[in-house]
């Protein structure tokens, strides 16, 4: 392929005014891109701080990579092909024009200019077997430590010719993470790698306002590794960094009308199910800025001494329990809809049956846990001081130190059943475009 095929603002990274996407590269990173293939080193891993282009770097290195000449396929690689298509394949669909690709999203086969690849996603430590037997020359991931061990442990093994190369991105995580310690740290892989690292500086395309939101965006463990970009512990309580007296309300402090139809947009119940553990429950209102816990209903069997059924749940949800928790219209269709604990199947059946709207909560924890850390550092998540079950749990909510030792981070699985429910509500409800209002 020559380079007049490719096109002219990618190859010569020029700032045109009427195509916002096309921007220029900091210097460490216009060196990395634009460096000819064969120079670099058979691995190459780009670390760091986020929105610092490590993923637009790789976005431009894919097309000039259709010019390098190496035996074995090309390969894209993330965690699903939704989820590489929306990081990566859709910019560069965009940069290279519609004349110059031909994708199909079930079998992930893609032709760029003249050459073709193979874009796979990587959810679980069985997906290291599409890679059985494979010869791989190029190799692209996105969100590398996110993707099971095995399989990158077997890509390594497939980069078998000669000028065989691997680029990959990510955000740093644990020190015990698997990328970290037997990729990046591995002294027998030194030689045939190179890790890159970025910082917000190093995107020239950020204004200084924007760099000092990311950075008050972010609090403890996340701070430290997605500003400043560094391989650190998850230890402590979780949210000790961003859950202050400031997060508190109470009838005095609330917004005048939030309660009122016209005062918020939604309100919704986030629900965690416990029967030998705590049930909680909480009365969420969120006004398109900001959400705000208004009551807990909050049921701790051990410390009650006494088991409830489902329906003796959706009793106490529906017809009230006390001043504590008032209960909701007699008219069905004015009721928030609940979002429920995932593996809850039979409570939820119970709701739906009652004639109450359901929806699963999102449980991706660490994500969650990084979304409500956000939310809370940036004032947008608010408990009202009555719910203290809520408060107590959001205080001491911490992370497991003995399996962070072993590179998984999750937290303690005790007193959580408040900060689960509203960890369900923010992954469910809370897009990322929120987050970056």
């Amino acid at each position: 392929m020559r380079f007049s095929k490719l096109p002219k603002p990618v190859l010569q990274n020029e700032t045109l005014n009427r195509e916002p996407k096309l921007l220029p590269f900091g210097e460490k990173a216009h060196e990395f891109v634009f460096r000819d293939p064969a120079k670099d080193k058979r691995v190459t891993i780009l670390e760091g701080s986020v929105r610092s282009s490590k993923t637009w770097q790789l976005i431009v290195k894919i097309v000039l990579l259709c010019k390098y000449r190496v035996a074995g396929q090309r390969i894209i690689v993330g965690v699903s092909k939704e989820v590489i298509k929306a990081n990566l394949l859709n910019d560069l669909f965009e940069i290279v024009g519609e004349k110059n690709y031909d994708y199909n999203s079930q079998s992930g086969e893609l032709r760029l200019f003249d050459t073709r690849w193979r874009v796979i996603g990587a959810n679980d430590e069985g997906s290291e077997r599409r890679l059985r037997g494979a010869t791989v020359g190029i190799a692209i991931t996105d969100e590398l430590t996110k993707l099971p061990r095995s399989f990158l442990l077997m890509l390594f093994s497939r980069l078998s010719p000669p000028g065989a190369r691997w680029y990959a991105s990510t955000n740093p995580d644990s020190p015990y993470h698997y990328v970290k310690a037997d990729i990046i740290d591995d002294p027998a892989k030194a030689k045939y790698l190179e890790v890159i690292h970025f910082e917000l500086d190093d995107n020239p395309n950020l204004t200084e306002e924007f760099k000092e939101f990311v950075r008050a965006s972010h609090v403890g463990v996340w701070h430290q590794r997605f500003v400043l970009g560094l391989w650190v512990v998850a230890e402590g309580a979780i949210y000790r960094d961003a859950f202050t007296d400031a997060t508190l309300y109470d009838d005095d402090s609330r917004p005048a009308g939030l309660l009122s139809r016209g005062g918020h947009v939604e309100r919704w119940i986030p629900i965690d199910v416990g029967t030998v553990n705590a049930f909680a429950a909480l009365d969420a209102y969120d006004d398109g800025e900001t959400i705000w816990i208004e009551r807990e209903l909050y049921w701790d069997s051990r410390k009650e001494a006494r088991q409830k059924t489902n329906g003796e749940y959706a009793d106490m949800l529906i017809k009230g329990h006390g001043e504590a928790w008032p209960a909701l219209s007699a008219d069905s269709r004015e009721w928030p809809g609940a979002i429920v604990d995932p593996s809850a199947a039979s409570f939820k059946l119970e709701l739906a049956t009652r004639g109450m709207y359901v929806s699963d909560g999102e449980n991706d924890v660490l994500e969650g846990i990084r979304k409500v850390s956000t939310m809370l550092s940036r004032r947008r998540l608010r408990v009202h001081k009555r719910c203290v079950n809520t408060i107590r749990e959001m205080q001491t909510y911490s992370w497991d130190s003995k399996r962070s030792d072993k590179g998984v981070e999750q937290p303690i699985k005790a007193h959580d059943h408040a900060a689960d429910a509203i960890r369900y509500l923010v992954s469910t409800r809370i897009g990322d475009w929120r987050l970056a209002a």
